[in-house]
This record gives C-alpha cells, structure tokens and sequence, in this order.
C-alpha cells in the first residue's frame, strides 16, 4: 500500500491537484478573515470556500469584494483555476504522446481474437502480408509483427506491432498468442542457416508450449533439420531451399510449370487452392462423379481430399465416396460458388498418392 501511495503521489498531475487544493484552503481562509467585518456576504470560513469554488467555475467572483487583499486573492485564485487546467492538459497530452510512442515502437499489448502472429521479420515478409491481404478470406484478420526491430516494418492500420523476441513467452504473450488462430515463424537471415533453424526451433517450442492449439507454420533453411523439428509439434514446415530447387528442375523438365505454381499459390488474379466442406450435391458420391459435377456446376477442379490428419489425399481414388465431414482441395478462380468462408489450403499439404 506504502508503495502504491508512493506511485501516486509521485505522479505529477496528482501533485499538482494537492497543491492547487492547498493554495486554494489558503485563499479561502484569507478571504474570510479579510473580508468578515466588512463583507456581509461573508459569515463564516465556509463562505471563503463556497466563494473560491464558484469563482473557478465562473470565472469571476459571486460575491461582492470590499477589500484590496480580496481583490488579490480574486486574482490569485483565477491564477491557480487557470494553471492547474494547463497542467493537467499538459498531463494529458504528454501521457496520449507516451502512449502513440509506446504503440509506433511495439511496446504495447493486442487485445486480439482469432489473428495471426508473424513471429520474426525477413524479406518475405511483405510477400506473405500481401498474400494474406489478397485472399478474400484474411483481409479482414488481424495480423500482428512480433520482431525484435526498432519499428512496424509495414506502417500499415490493418497491422500491428509488438517489439519483442518470439522466443520470450510474455513478448508472446504482448502478441496475443494465447488467442491467435495461426503463427507464421520466419527465419533469421542474418545467421548462418544452421544457427537460424536453431533460432527458429526455439521460437516453436515458445509458441506451441504457450498455445498448443496455435496452427504454426514454421519456414526451414536446411532440410537436413526436419528431424528436429519434429519435436516441436510445429504443423507445417516449409523448407524454402527445397521447394526453390524441386521448383527449378520441374521447370527445365516440364517448361511452364512455374506459370502454374505461381498462378495457384498467388492472389487475388488467376486460380487459386482452397479448401472447402462439399457441396451437398456432391455428398454420397464418389470421386469419379463429383469430378466433372464440380467442373460443370462451380467450375471448379477437385485435386484431394483431406485425410484426417492435416494433410491431403491428392487424387484420390475413383470410387472414394464423398462425405459431409471431408474437406475438398480444389482449384478455382474463387470460392464464392463453393462456400461463403473457406479455409485457405497449406502450402505444404500431405499428399499421397
């Protein structure tokens, strides 16, 4: 309690409320006993306070002044009114500065539900922003920047700042962790790649040990280190290196590929994967007759169908029947036709053959 009332009166707008309620008894008391034998509106020490009260609100004296030291203190109390109201304006101004400040350098807190956590900061950055605004889906989910920089790298309303270590649970936390929907895990690009996958294990192991339901995608420099982080039950992992190379030599085998791979994987123009409930046409079905049934009704083409442990079953069987709890991944140039709010595809789905 001691150092609560410490805090408090520390606190410069509450030293000046004290001192200003001090030199206003002052002047009322002085009021009274300058004004009492000649004032007959002054009777007792309370009509010295009830006159300082109505002159700061009024502005100018309720009563009649028979003094010279009245008319000084008349003065010295708009004096007092006029200064505190400057200080605490000033008070106050200072405190909303503060606190802009505070938010444009990430030293806030998110009172978010349901957003995404970009944990680290590095030149696909701005890409995976602009991909989460392109789609239709995210453009109205929060996205928050947890990065140990000294400012928003995208000065954007639509996006947040934390300045912190995506390692450190309570920046974490600052982040609104504990009530996203997804976290992405970027490297750091400024070690060597065996030192940022180990950097970036850490941030895993933070994420996943304070919200276990956090979907998180983790991006991963070495293949070489998928064993280890299988041990973070991170959801997704996207090795960059890997899918840049196999993207390479597809392209120098099949000519055009990476026209097709950039047109499905990018918004807002072209087609695009998306992952939608089936539409009831097609329930009870099979794969052979919701083909060409999904091409003519929603122009749309069925790639797979989810298998029950995250992943996808990429061109499933002819006589796989269609059920209502299944997830179709299709290819169309938007989901309107298929479901009001679909969930994107991974990137990196399970896929079997």
């Amino acid at each position: 309690m001691r150092k609560r009332l410490a805090r408090y009166l520390r606190n410069r707008l509450i030293q000046g409320a004290l001192g200003a309620a001090c030199a206003l008894s002052v002047c009322a008391i002085l009021f009274y006993l300058v004004e009492r034998h000649s004032n007959p509106d002054v009777s007792s020490v309370g009509s010295g306070f009830n006159w300082v009260i109505s002159t700061l609100l009024q502005q100018f004296s309720s009563k009649h002044i028979s003094t010279a030291t009245g008319n000084v203190l008349y003065y010295i109390v708009l004096l007092i009114g006029v200064g505190f109201i400057a200080m605490a304006t000033a008070a106050i101004a200072s405190r909303l500065i503060q606190t802009l400040m505070r938010t444009e350098r990430g030293m806030g807190k998110v009172k978010m539900n349901r957003h995404i956590v970009i944990c680290g900061w590095n030149s696909k950055g701005e890409e995976i922003l602009r991909e989460i605004r392109a789609d239709k889906a995210h453009q109205a989910q929060d996205v928050v920047i947890l990065a140990s920089i000294e400012s928003n790298p995208v000065p954007r309303d639509d996006v947040a700042f934390i300045h912190g270590h995506p390692s450190h649970v309570e920046d974490l936390v600052r982040a609104g962790i504990r009530n996203a929907e997804s976290a992405i895990i970027l490297a750091d690009e400024g070690l060597s790649p065996w030192d940022a996958d180990a950097k970036t294990i850490l941030r895993t192991l933070a994420v996943k040990s304070t919200n276990p339901n956090c979907y998180v995608c983790v991006e991963v420099l070495k293949s070489e280190n998928r064993q280890h982080f299988a041990h973070t039950d991170a959801d997704e992992l996207i090795v960059s290196g890997e899918i840049t190379g196999a993207l390479l030599a597809s392209a120098a085998v099949t000519h055009g590929i990476s026209y097709v791979v950039n047109d499905l994987l990018t918004h807002p123009e072209g087609n695009e994967f998306y992952a939608v409930r089936p539409p009831a046409s097609c329930l009870g079905r099979n794969v052979g007759d919701t083909l060409p049934m999904l091409k003519r009704d929603h122009n749309s083409i069925l790639v797979g169908i989810s298998d029950g442990n995250g992943g996808y079953v990429v061109n499933p069987p002819s006589e796989r029947v269609i059920e209502p709890m299944d997830m179709l991944l299709v290819i169309a140039e938007d989901d309107e036709s298929l479901v009001a709010a679909p969930q994107l595809v991974p990137i990196k789905a399970a896929a079997r053959e």
